[in-house]
């Protein structure tokens, strides 16, 4: 019999051969153990950072609805309040009904902006179109307006669509009449099966896009196209104004076309 046909021979082959078979094994196990704990701590960072990212828009969308309470108290007060106050000095005075009718519809359709504002009117049964062109056109009185709408399908838009995306628009008219110094704004508007993309221009002092700190008004625009899954963007040149387009997919195709 040969040597290596030997029973202790060959037993002492089979348990090497296991003992490798074994190394292998758990060499494998490890590596997919080391991979797989790899894979679950790059998960939990990722899980981290997007609960991070959301308490951040929560924080940002609770700070602009106290800003939102504060500006429509000062309006309420700066463009009602007073402006009964002088009705009623007048009316005391003796003053002429013509004028005191004039100060009036003033304060009727500052009311009417500022309710329009909060919540546009048939809300439910109106079109997007409608709805901004409503918010849009409370703006005639204090800026040179000017819109172009073209709507391409008769495709209901659901409500959240179009709440989030009046919020926004509300939000570029209140930026630009807080820091653009703008005299004219054009509103463009597009509707189609699958999209709704706003354009919002200004002639306004425009600002550095790269240098600007995110302010309340741009994170509540950022946390509004957030929740629409929406993708936006600036553009802006100093002293010849800003433009900003928003694009949201509201159908199967999701192909962008904000470069």
């Amino acid at each position: 019999m040969e040597k290596w046909q030997n029973s202790d021979t060959l037993l002492i082959w089979v348990v090497i051969i296991i003992g490798v078979m074994i190394l292998l094994v758990g060499t494998l196990i490890g590596v997919f153990y080391i991979s797989y704990k790899k894979v679950l701590r790059s998960k939990d960072e990722e899980l981290k950072a997007k609960m991070e990212y959301q308490r951040s828009l929560l924080k940002v969308s609770l700070e602009a609805q106290e800003n939102e309470r504060m500006r429509i108290a000062a309006d309420l007060h700066d463009n009602i309040i007073s402006k009964l106050t002088i009705i009623r000095l007048k009316a005391v005075m003796g003053s002429r009904l013509q004028e005191l009718d004039q100060l009036l519809g003033t304060a009727i359709d500052e009311s009417r902006r500022i309710s329009h504002e909060l919540l546009p009117p048939l809300y439910e049964e109106k079109s997007l179109d409608d709805i901004l062109l409503t918010v849009f056109k409370s703006w005639i009185k204090v800026y040179s307006i000017k819109h172009t709408i073209d709507v391409r399908t008769e495709k209901l838009i659901d409500k959240s669509i179009k709440l989030q995306t009046v919020r926004i628009l509300q939000e570029l008219l209140n930026n630009i009449h807080k820091h653009a110094k703008a005299t004219h704004i054009h509103l463009m508007l597009r509707i189609t099966d699958y999209c709704v993309v706003m354009l919002v221009k200004d002639n306004g002092m425009g600002f550095d896009t790269n240098c600007i700190r995110k302010g309340i008004g741009l994170k509540n625009i950022d946390s509004r196209a957030e929740n629409l899954h929406a993708q936006y963007k600036y553009k802006s040149v100093k002293e010849k104004g800003t433009r900003f387009i928003l694009f949201v997919t509201h159908g199967e195709d999701k192909t962008s076309i904000i470069r």
